[in-house]
């Protein structure tokens, strides 16, 4: 396997590396500007190619990084040119940070997949010590020959950053706008895509509006499908009508209201305010139509409605017990003999929306309300590229009393959306840090889409532009580091289409709706 290195190296030490590559009989490589670059292929190695990218300045760093894959950072101290070490980590660490801040969680790039090779000197202990703090993964002390660099660099690369072929899909939430960014970014995925798309990864979750795409996804359900239902064209897919999403609870608001209010003929008159606050109900919309559309949408495609009638794939959907506010994940024993259209429901019951549903005798609701994304399930599970579908991203602007102008409700769904959002992204770096072996791709919407979705995210209407907006979005994403992706992607099996076959596509979705219109059948 390929695997994509960073070496920061002394000015006055790079002669004496490009002999060591010379020695090793490495393959010169064209490559940014900025760097030397080899291709390693040794015995020592054991079947493992290195592309080496040699950097003599620390501050190339994150322009590097924003435009090529780095599997493993190595950070040579030998020399006098270079920074201290722990200043130099210290500064990657800072520039890192910035870089993911300005540019999104998919800049993160984890300290644990930084290690150093120091000088023998009286501070070495010391050093070692204060890198370990900063989450450097391995230090090698003066090592003698290039030989003893291979074989460490061999061992870290084989035992602590392990690469499997497991590829996995995680989605957040966002209510009905998030479950339509996402379902545009998995249509973009797979036209981007050669021979491979979203449809043969091996596990899937998803928590809220998640769940929905994700068990679509599960299911072998077409994407092109769904979206002609959406657009109101034929489709094999029957429509997802507002309807279905909002079944009012009628009936259950009446009974609560009734059983409160007879309760209250007992009730001294200093308890009343307190009782009076017991008949608001859990859900004005019921979500059975909703559960009902998908038992039968799953049933069409799939090979049953339960989580273990799966095959080849695993999906979990990520739920909230609605009395002990912990995150449950059902599709794990011993919750994975339930319906999945039954678990979407559990998911998606956002209160006080939807009333919670009952599984098993526990109560559950929406998932994200303890967790914004379900990473851990699909990192436990062993996949090792992971993409990442946030619709719930809020819109961010430097104009002064542009958030108070619109009112109270856009203030608060904003809020929501900065909080659940500022939640993911310190999950994803904890994540990134504690598996530094799993490559994390990230699509959230731009400034553009994030603009139209910054409202409410429940609506009158199905808004389809942002479906439109999310492909356009994400395929000018893949295009634009496409040397990054692709370089990723391909160690899975995955591939993107050329640059340029990109860009046509990305003026091409209602073309690709259209029966004849050129397409893959996604």
């Amino acid at each position: 396997m390929l695997q994509h290195l960073l070496y920061i190296i002394a000015p006055s030490r790079l002669e004496a590396f490009k002999a060591a590559m010379g020695r090793l009989n490495a393959e010169p490589l064209s490559g940014p500007d900025i760097t030397v670059n080899f291709m390693v292929k040794h015995r020592l190695l054991e079947g493992m190619s290195l592309q080496v990218s040699i950097l003599t300045d620390v501050d190339g760093v994150t322009p590097f990084l924003r435009q090529n894959p780095v599997d493993l950072l190595i950070y040579d101290e030998r020399g006098h040119e270079l920074p201290d070490t722990l200043d130099a980590i210290r500064l990657i660490r800072s520039d890192v940070k910035q870089l993911a801040e300005l540019w999104g969680p998919d800049f993160q790039f984890p300290i644990s997949r930084v290690v150093v090779i120091l000088n023998k000197g009286q501070d070495t202990d010391n050093k070692v010590f204060q890198l370990g703090r900063l989450n450097v993964r391995d230090v090698l002390i003066e090592p003698r020959n290039t030989a003893l660099v291979l074989r460490w660099l061999k061992n870290i690369l084989y035992h602590g950053i392990i690469r499997t072929e497991m590829v996995g899909l995680a989605l957040s939430g966002g209510a009905i706008e998030g479950f339509l960014y996402q379902i545009g970014v998995i249509h973009a995925l797979n036209q981007a895509m050669i021979n491979r798309n979203l449809q043969d990864v091996d596990v899937v979750s998803g928590v809220s509006s998640g769940s929905i795409a994700g068990s679509m996804v599960a299911n072998k359900i077409p994407v092109i499908e769904i979206l002609r239902s959406l657009h109101a064209m034929d489709a094999e897919v029957q429509p997802l009508k507002l309807s279905t999403l909002f079944d009012f609870a009628g009936l259950h608001i009446l009974r609560r209201f009734a059983k409160v209010w007879l309760s209250m003929r007992t009730t001294p008159l200093s308890q009343w305010l307190s009782n009076l606050a017991r008949s608001v109900p859990t859900g004005f919309f019921k979500g059975n139509k909703l559960e009902e559309y998908f038992e039968t949408t799953i049933t069409q495609y799939g090979k049953g409605p339960k989580f273990s009638d799966l095959e080849g794939i695993q999906l979990y959907i990520g739920v909230t017990d609605q009395d002990s506010f912990k995150h449950v994940t059902l599709g794990k024993p011993p919750l994975h003999d339930i319906n999945i259209s039954a678990a979407i429901r559990a998911s998606a019951a956002l209160p006080p929306l939807y009333t919670p549903k009952s599984i098993k005798g526990r109560n559950y609701i929406d998932g994200q309300v303890t967790r914004s994304c379900n990473l851990e399930s699909v990192v436990e599970a062993g996949a090792r590229l992971i993409f990442i579908i946030d619709p719930l991203k809020p819109f961010k602007t430097n104009t002064a009393g542009s958030t108070d102008k619109e009112g109270g409700f856009y203030g608060i769904v904003q809020m929501v959306k900065a909080l659940v959002s500022t939640r993911f992204d310190a999950s994803l770096k904890a994540m990134s840090e504690r598996y530094p072996d799993v490559d994390f791709m990230v699509f959230q919407p731009d400034d553009q889409c994030a603009k139209l979705m910054s409202g409410s995210p429940l609506r009158a209407k199905f808004r389809t532009e942002i479906i439109q907006l999310a492909y356009e979005g994400t395929l000018r994403k893949l295009r634009e580091r496409h040397n990054v992706y692709n370089a990723i992607m391909s160690r899975y099996g995955f591939h993107l289409r050329t640059e340029e076959e990109i860009r046509s596509l990305e003026g091409s979705y209602f073309e690709i709706l259209e029966p004849t219109g050129s397409r893959n059948p996604d």
